[in-house]
């Protein structure tokens, strides 16, 4: 004896549930892919790199392309993770030095005191230098802790300022 089905609406087939639940997971991977090795955006905080990203609010287009320090030039801005904070904090500022340039320690202290930037690092400041804690106070900064760098900025997320190199403004 078999017993007879409950009435109601029919089952649908479980690829009715399989094919959009692919293509969701196609979408959320490549979604994912994208933002980790390709561009991210990120909101800023803090004075130091005044007047070019503002105190709060402005947000940032990083190019997941220049990671480790890829085709960092002197003038680009650049994010970076924190040198001496456990948590992954993400840093932004201006490359002043690559390897085997020499910079002034500190610009602030009219010492005139130089180094030269070790091999696989990079030395970094804020644009506004009495209020940004950079490689002033850190030293140089590994190049393998680059994340990336900054391409634009926006105050809203619907416009956007392309933020160019002030050292290579002529070129494209």
């Amino acid at each position: 004896m078999t017993r007879a089905r409950a009435e109601g609406p029919p089952r649908p087939p479980l690829r009715a549930f399989l094919g959009p639940l692919r293509n969701a997971t196609i979408i959320l991977l490549w979604t994912h892919l994208f933002w980790s090795k390709c561009y991210a955006v990120g909101s800023t905080k803090g004075p130091s790199m005044l007047p070019t990203i503002g105190v709060s609010g402005e947000w940032v287009l990083i190019s997941k392309f220049h990671t480790r320090g890829r085709e960092i030039r002197v003038g680009d801005l650049v994010s970076f993770q924190h040198p001496y904070d456990g948590r992954d904090v993400g840093v932004l500022k201006r490359v002043i030095g690559m390897p085997g340039d020499f910079v002034l320690k500190d610009p602030t202290d009219f010492t005139g005191d130089m180094l030269q930037v070790p091999r696989g690092h990079m030395w970094v400041t804020g644009d506004n230098l009495p209020h940004s804690v950079d490689s002033r106070r850190y030293g140089p900064i590994p190049l393998a802790m680059v994340n990336g760098k900054i391409l634009a900025k926006a105050e809203r997320l619907w416009k956007w300022q392309w933020l160019r190199n002030p050292l290579f403004e002529g070129e494209p």
